[in-house]
This record gives C-alpha cells, sequence and structure tokens, in this order.
C-alpha cells in the first residue's frame, strides 16, 4: 500500500491514482462476484450487501486518499515551521519519527479492523453458515474498509499532538509563535473538513432501506462522537492561541508602559522609537486572532457541515427516482 509518508511533492494526480484505481477494483470483484446485482424489490439483503458493496469501496478510496493528503499537508506545515526556526535540516529527523508513530497506528489499526469483522460475522452468523462468494469478498473487504477509517482518525489526532509538542516549542517570539500555531491550526481544520466528507458518503448503506429510529439515533449519535473527535485539536489549538495572544498583548502592554515612564524621565531618547514598535507590534498581536478564519475557511466548514444533510436528502430523491415507473 503506497502511502508517501509525509512527503512534500505536490502532485495531486499521483496521490488519487492509487485510491481511485483501489475504489475501481473493488467496485469490479463486487460486480463480477455479484454483490453489485440489482436488488429485487423486497429482497433486504441483497439491497444491504449491494449497499455495501458501493458504500465500503468508495470510503475506501476516500480514506486512503485523505490519508495521503493529510501526510503531504503535514510534510508542508513541518517545513513551514522548521523555516520559520532556521531549523530545515531537521526535517529528516521529524519524518522518521513521524514515520515510527504511523507504523505503530498502522499495527494498530490492522489488529482493531480484524477484530471488528470477526465480531461483525459472529453477530450475522456469516462463521457458521456457507456463505455466498459474493459475501465472502465483502466480508473480506470491510478490513482494508475499518482498517483505513481507523488508521486515519489515529493519524489525524497524532500529527497535530506531534508538531504541537515537538515543534512548536522551537518557535522564537511572541508573532512567530503566533504564526507558528495559527499554521497548525489551519493544518488541523483542511484535515478535520476533508474527514467530513467521509461521512456524506454513508448514507448510501440506507438506499431503498427503511431507516428505523435506532438507526436514525445511532448514525446522530457516531456523526456527533467524530465531529468532535476531529475538531477536537482544532478549539485546543484555538484555545491555545487566544490564551497566548492575550498574554503576548499583556506583556506589550507592559513593555509600552514602561517605556512610557522612561520616556518621561528622559532616561533613554530612542524610548518613543521603541513605543512606536512596540505598538505596532501589539497591533499585528491583535488582528492576529481575526485571521485565524477568513471567510473562506468560514465557507468551507459551513460547506461541510451542510454536506451531511445534503447527502440524506440526495438519498431520498434518488429513492424517488428508482421508484418511478420507467426504473420498474
Amino acid at each position: 500500500m503506497k502511502l508517501n509518508l509525509y512527503s512534500n511533492m505536490h502532485k495531486g494526480a499521483s496521490i488519487g491514482f492509487f485510491p481511485l484505481l483501489t475504489t475501481l477494483i473493488l467496485l469490479s470483484v463486487h460486480y463480477f462476484t455479484g454483490a453489485l446485482d440489482w436488488p429485487e424489490v423486497g429482497n433486504v439483503r441483497a439491497q444491504r450487501d449491494f449497499n455495501s458493496a458501493i458504500g465500503m469501496s468508495l470510503i475506501t478510496g476516500y480514506f486512503w486518499f485523505a490519508l495521503r493528503l493529510m501526510h503531504q499537508n503535514v510534510a508542508s506545515t513541518l517545513i513551514s515551521l522548521l523555516v520559520k526556526t532556521n531549523q530545515l535540516s531537521q526535517f529528516s529527523a521529524h519524518r522518521r519519527e513521524l514515520a515510527i508513530e504511523f507504523r505503530h497506528h498502522i499495527f494498530n489499526a490492522i489488529i482493531i479492523s480484524i477484530m471488528i469483522t470477526i465480531v461483525y460475522c459472529i453477530f450475522e452468523g456469516l462463521i457458521t453458515v456457507k456463505q455466498e462468494i459474493h459475501v465472502l469478498f465483502l466480508t473480506a473487504t470491510a478490513v482494508p474498509f475499518w482498517f483505513l477509517a481507523i488508521l486515519f482518525l489515529f493519524q489525524i489526532s497524532s500529527n497535530i499532538k506531534y508538531l504541537t509538542s515537538k515543534v512548536l516549542p522551537q518557535a522564537g517570539g511572541n508573532i512567530d509563535r503566533l504564526k507558528s500555531i495559527m499554521t497548525i491550526l489551519k493544518l488541523g481544520t483542511t484535515n478535520s473538513i476533508f474527514a467530513m466528507g467521509a461521512l456524506a458518503i454513508f448514507p448510501i448503506f440506507w438506499l431503498k432501506k427503511d431507516i428505523p429510529s435506532i438507526d436514525v439515533l445511532v448514525v446522530t449519535f457516531f456523526t456527533g462522537i467524530v465531529s468532535v473527535y476531529l475538531f477536537w485539536p482544532v478549539i485546543k489549538l484555538k484555545s491555545m492561541l487566544e490564551k497566548e495572544q492575550k498574554a503576548a498583548v499583556l506583556h506589550l502592554e507592559e513593555n509600552i508602559e514602561d517605556g512610557i515612564k522612561r520616556c518621561a524621565k528622559h532616561e533613554e531618547f530612542s524610548t518613543a522609537a521603541s513605543i512606536e514598535q512596540l505598538e505596532s507590534e501589539k497591533e499585528r498581536v491583535l488582528k492576529m486572532g481575526a485571521r485565524v478564519f477568513a471567510p473562506r475557511d468560514k465557507a468551507r466548514v459551513a460547506a461541510c457541515i451542510a454536506l451531511i444533510p445534503i447527502s440524506w436528502v440526495l438519498l431520498f430523491i434518488v429513492e424517488w427516482l428508482i421508484q418511478l415507473p420507467r426504473y420498474h
């Protein structure tokens, strides 16, 4: 599985090629094994297999692409932070540490994905009963589906944590440190927004199926938990930025007040110029908070949140179109 670990190469086509190819291969396998045969009306099991074949194939490719894009974004952010502190030579060392942590996540994700698949097979009675070939392939492809989803969730929090704990402490003064926090904050926001896109694919699993109230509650609860998990690093970074911004402003105000006192006593001839510089720096610090989320960033977050209910509306529209006479 080619993941281009923390590469800063900007090759969008190559990043998406293997995930797209994997999705097409999975759909082809499900088609030739019979999982994608158009289900008869009322055949709940066939409809569930049909939906699962499409949904798992799309989400598997999506998470693989999201993971590769995340690694590229992390590499770009890491380079940006190291350039600010004149430590670009440390990039390879940081990349090795990130790769080691990534391999640990791979191992854990493999174990968890296999356990989830086994538990599902036990509850569905797929182990003791002889199954059709398309059901066996569906069960087998559930492993990479869960593996990539879990691996992505591991990585999305650990990368932000690594940059915050290992790279951010090397940042310089007030302005440089605040800029570094903003850089990591934008990375976390981008990753979280992209991850939320996967939730828009989930309605496929309920195509042409009754949606019990319990499913609605479970999906709503799951969406809420995942959303909190994805945006929690962003919330923590935003809080850190506000806290350090206030501390920086307070420190600058103390220096300005001290400079004014010295200027009044004619202790330094250059104090007036220093006060002006401090005032300019204070103004820059105050403006930084307003630039954390530009209008475009806010629009992206709003669009991401709106995408989930829109996907459910599209599901109902597709079901309505399928029920039209010409499709029977």
